[in-house]
């Protein structure tokens, strides 16, 4: 029973003890004390998540009882792998190859002592496999990347089984094909000492679950290591570098005291074997993988892990880069544009015969090539190869191709090349043929297709195509997006911004100044502005100035040689090697005006913007030509000889069928210059086209021999001549003026206008700045007709005496009084003595001196003079002829202003009602003679009355004329006023500000009619006691 009892004792004894010794060793089981890593692939570092072809990955797996956590260095320590591994890598090698680096840790469960997974190497290497082909080489692409292992301890011999497995299962291939290296760290292939000691323990934890089979596997010189390591080189021999890693110092086992207990884990002769490199640190089995700083066994493991890369990397790195030229040491960034061409790259167009493409077109001159670029030396690192076609002609193309084939070292029977056309080229087509076999597997490539200009011979035939292609397109073609099918993006280079103008002048200027001075800045913003902003202009004149002796006077310099200088300026070469291109201002554009004169042979392209330039500011409305179109011929023949006629071009462009302007030629040929750049669409109230300055300038000396500014003057009088016709809005008028060419005696007769036709000219166009409210131009011209033709035809010449008359409303309209009554005093004296006191043209002049007479307030002088036109205008055109009608109106105007109102009403209401039954209810005149018997009512306060009529007055001329013709806005401006005069402020107000805005926009801010409906609208302010508003409207 004792013996028993004792037993008992001693067994509760031996458990309690066995508890007390296990009770500290973890378990993963207990979330508290399981590794903070993920089991599986673990990302290592932050860099690009990007998985690209041909990349690299490198794995990081530890050894027995281990974890990421505690492998890689120091608890609670840094980690070499994470923490600067992925820098120092970056910083040895280039951009391109480290965001195609990846770093990866391998987490298994290889923990044997407590609650452990009961595993064997066999299935820990295939659950590698598995991991890492589910998680990072599922597509086609990432199945090429190349894979270096980092292995510790018994983590390279998991290494060495997967590799083994790999190589003889087809669904692992891959793997063992792409890996490149493996760093052995203390990998015990022969075993390891401590296995012994191992299994003993791991055999005396089995009551708590552990794994002695890992340890057994790890047996000194056991058949299982030799077989796998025999199986590993015949499988793997002359396919991989293998570096091996042993410790040289022991690992401390126990200390008491002075007294401690070394051992070789791993020996050197277990961790190395032959015909491979092999490297020792001098540190322990457990310090072989733990770095808390860049030590001098870091570095080691670094460099050879570096060294093992490079080969990886010189593969990666020899990228073809095709490209012969490069942006220039002034370029200036254009960071709007740029970013719109790395924007639309990523546009993705799959069923396009290459998925990403853009052009890049514009105006010549505005730096396109320059663009392109500068995308390629900031994206080199992305394509491989990237290849430039400059495709300036057939020629160019064929030379490029040629260059590209030989740098992609494409075999190519040289002989066969030889008078075949180029899209039969074998060069070309070997080189097409390369581009659209690439496959998801390759590298992205990227060809440019440079001065795309000339599409008609056939460039869309030999353009690259393939689904790993980018292609860029730089043309001044604005339809050069057509040659790529399927969709192609597309971004326009217009002229540079000031910034970057003033920029790109400074950068030529070597001046060591910083800030650079204000003077200087506001000199290269003025060269710019006179340069209209155009990028090859500003090189070149940055050239120029880049060239003088003084730098700091230099732009202020050059602003004083353009100004006597341009055309010699703009076409001098000798600037043209310092500067981006070999062209000028001069050259830039030849080609492609050539071109399209060649190719549109019967619209006349250059000959139309030749014409076009002669407009002011280079811009020119499509109204212009739609009224010239319709008195052209007439004008013609009054400005010509009888037999002269247009140039058969110009005819075509200002077509009249008849009825109206025939543009077809003017859209066809328009049409040309606005698809490569050299005009542009403008859209608004009057549509048209506008010019760059410098292609306007360059324009102007398109054959120079021909008499452009005699057909410009002609189409300008043609247009002028229909202002004040029914088909013309009146509104064009203030656009019209500003293309009026210089006008002068001297102008005119270089032109080839003589005497006699000069007063044509002058009264053509005089009355449209006398409908304009320009006083003083329209004097001036008046002036030179009434001279003219008094020298020419006499001073009583019927025709002289209209102009006479016409200066002299003129002079009344500026409330030149005094001067207008002479002058009408001398045309009635002189009519009534040549044509008789009853001749109509007697009775006018006549009215007009009366006119005269009443707005100087001479109301019983005009009272008289309008009495004697109706009497004789009644007996001899008769009570309802229009004549009589209006003096009857203008006398009735007479008693209205003496305030004499019974009188002027019943006037008032008798042309009112004859004007009805004879022209009419919407008759323009009646509707006059309805708004004066309005006015004659609310001068006598009968505003009920008044409106009625002001309404009715308003709303037919809405619909018979518009709402913004004059007489509509005056109508309506009456109505405010009748309002006002109610002190109906608000409906007052809200007319009068529609009136105002409305002459702003038709009429201009300083005409006449404007003016006047803006002291209306501020006296509608200052009779509601807003004075501040007033005020403003006033001054």
């Amino acid at each position: 029973m004792w013996t028993a009892l004792s037993l008992c004792i001693l067994v509760a004894s031996a458990a309690v003890l066995y508890d007390q010794l296990t009770k500290r060793i973890p378990s993963r089981l207990r979330a508290e004390e399981a590794p903070r890593s993920a089991f599986g692939l673990v990302r290592a570092d932050k860099l690009s998540s990007h998985a690209s072809a041909h990349g690299i990955d490198i794995i990081f797996i530890h050894g027995l009882g281990s974890n990421p956590d505690t492998t890689w260095g120091p608890r609670d320590g840094q980690c070499w792998v994470s923490d600067f591994l992925p820098q120092d890598i970056s910083e040895a090698i280039s951009a391109s190859l480290h965001k195609d680096i990846r770093f990866f840790f391998y987490n298994y469960d290889s923990y044997w002592k407590r609650d452990a997974v009961q595993a064997r190497l066999r299935s820990l290497g295939k659950s590698l496999l598995d991991h890492i082909t589910s998680k990072i080489r599922r597509t086609e692409e990432e199945q090429t990347r190349h894979l270096v292992f980092v292995g510790h301890s018994y983590g390279g011999l998991v290494i060495k089984r997967a590799l083994i497995q790999a190589s003889t299962n087809p669904s692992f291939a891959n793997i063992a094909d792409y890996t490149r290296t493996v760093l052995f760290l203390g990998t015990p292939h022969r075993g390891s000492s401590f296995s012994t000691w191992g299994s003993i323990a791991a055999r005396a934890l089995q009551p708590l679950g552990s794994n002695p089979a890992l340890l057994q596997e790890v047996a000194y010189d056991s058949l299982l290591l030799q077989d796998l390591h025999e199986e590993f080189e015949n499988a793997m021999r002359d396919k991989l570098w293998v570096i091996n890693f042993y410790e040289q110092r022991k690992t401390r086992v126990l200390k008491v005291w002075f007294i401690q207990w070394e051992e070789w884990c791993v020996r050197e002769q277990s961790a190395t074997y032959s015909k491979v490199d092999k490297i020792g640190l001098p540190v322990d089995h457990y310090s072989l993988n733990k770095f808390g700083s860049r030590d001098e066994n870091y570095e080691m493991i670094f460099r050879k892990l570096l060294e093992t890369i490079w080969p990886i990397a010189s593969q990666k790195q020899r990228r073809l880069y095709s490209v012969p030229i490069g942006t220039v040491e002034s370029y200036t960034e254009r960071p709007r544009l740029s970013a719109a061409v790395n924007e639309k790259l990523r546009v993705s167009h799959q069923k396009a015969s290459v998925p990403h493409a853009l052009t890049i077109y514009g105006l010549g001159g505005t730096g396109k090539t320059q663009l392109a670029l500068k995308y390629v030396e900031d994206h080199q690192d992305d394509y491989n190869p990237i290849l430039w076609i400059d495709a300036k002609d057939e020629d160019s193309v064929r030379s490029s191709f040629e260059r590209c084939a030989s740098e992609l070292r494409l075999s190519v029977d040289r002989t066969q090349t030889q008078g075949s056309s180029l899209v039969d080229s074998p060069t070309v087509q070997a080189v097409l043929r390369w581009l659209y076999s690439r496959k998801d597997t390759d590298e992205a490539w990227l060809a440019i297709i440079d001065n795309a200009d000339d599409v008609s011979w056939g460039i869309k035939k030999v353009l690259p195509k393939g689904q790993r292609g980018s292609v860029i397109i730089t043309s001044q073609d604005s339809q050069s997006q057509k040659l790529v099918g399927g969709g192609c993006e597309e971004v326009r280079v217009d002229t540079m911004e000031l910034l970057e103008a003033r920029m790109l002048l400074l950068r030529h200027l070597q001046l060591n100044l910083e800030p650079v001075p204000q003077d200087i800045q506001e000199d290269c913003d003025k060269i710019a502005e006179r340069l209209g902003y155009l990028a090859l202009a500003i090189d070149l004149a940055g050239a120029y100035i880049g060239n003088e002796t003084d730098q700091r006077q230099a732009p202020r310099q050059y602003l004083a040689d353009y100004a006597r200088h341009r055309d010699n300026l703009l076409q001098s070469e000798h600037t043209c090697g310092l500067s981006a291109s070999d062209k000028t201002v001069w050259t830039v554009w030849d080609t492609t005006l050539e071109k399209i004169e060649r190719r549109h042979a019967d619209l006349r392209p250059g000959w139309l913007l030749a014409f076009l330039a002669r407009f002011s500011d280079g811009m020119v409305q499509d109204e212009l030509f739609r009224l010239a179109s319709l008195s052209i011929s007439s004008v013609t023949r009054e400005m010509c000889d009888e037999t002269a006629e247009l140039p058969e071009w110009l005819a075509k462009v200002l077509a009249f069928d008849g009825k109206e302007w025939d543009d077809f030629y003017y859209r066809q040929g328009r049409n040309v210059l606005i698809r490569y750049n050299l005009l542009q669409r403008t859209q608004g109230d009057w549509d048209g086209v506008r010019m760059h300055g410098l292609v306007q300038w360059r324009a102007t000396k398109f054959e120079q021999a021909m008499p452009w500014d005699h057909w410009h003057l002609m189409a300008t009088i043609a247009a002028c001549a229909q202002l004040s016709e029914d088909t013309a809005r009146p509104e064009f008028r203030r656009h019209m003026i500003t293309h009026i060419p210089d006008l002068s005696r001297k102008c005119l007769t270089r032109l080839g206008i003589d005497e006699a036709r000069m007063p044509f000219v002058w009264r053509t166009v005089g009355r449209a700045y006398f409908n304009e409210g320009r006083w003083k131009e329209a004097e001036e011209l008046e002036v030179q007709v009434m001279e003219t033709r008094k020298r020419v035809l006499g001073e009583e010449h019927p025709h002289t005496l209209t102009s006479t008359a016409n200066l002299a409303s003129t002079y009344s309209n500026q409330g030149r009084w005094k001067e207008a009554e002479e002058l009408f005093v001398q045309v009635m004296e002189t009519r009534k003595r040549v044509l008789g006191e009853e001749h109509p043209d007697t009775l006018t002049s006549t009215a007009n001196l009366a006119s005269t007479y009443r707005n100087q307030g001479r109301w019983k002088e005009a009272e008289e003079l309008f009495v004697q036109v109706m009497e004789t205008s009644v007996r001899v055109l008769g009570e309802e002829h229009p004549d009589t009608l209006t003096s009857t109106a203008n006398l009735a105007s007479t008693y209205s202003n003496q305030g004499r109102w019974k009188e002027a009403e019943e006037l008032f209401v008798q042309v009112m009602e004859t004007r009805k039954r004879v022209l009419g209810e919407e008759h323009p005149d009646t509707l006059n003679s309805t708004a004066n018997l309005a006015s004659t009512y609310s001068n006598q306060g009968r505003w009920k009355e008044a409106e009625e009529l002001e309404v009715q007055v308003m709303e037919t001329r809405k619909r018979v004329l518009g709402k913004e013709h004059p007489d509509t806005l005056t109508s309506t401006a009456n109505l405010a006023s009748t309002y006002s005069n109610q002190g109906r402020w608000k409906e007052a107000e809200e007319l009068f500000v529609q009136v105002m805005e409305t002459r702003k926009r038709v009429l201009g801010e300083e005409h006449p009619d404007t003016l006047t409906s803006t002291a209306n609208l501020a006296s509608t302010y200052r009779n509601q006691g807003r004075w501040k508003e007033a005020e403003e409207l006033f001054v």
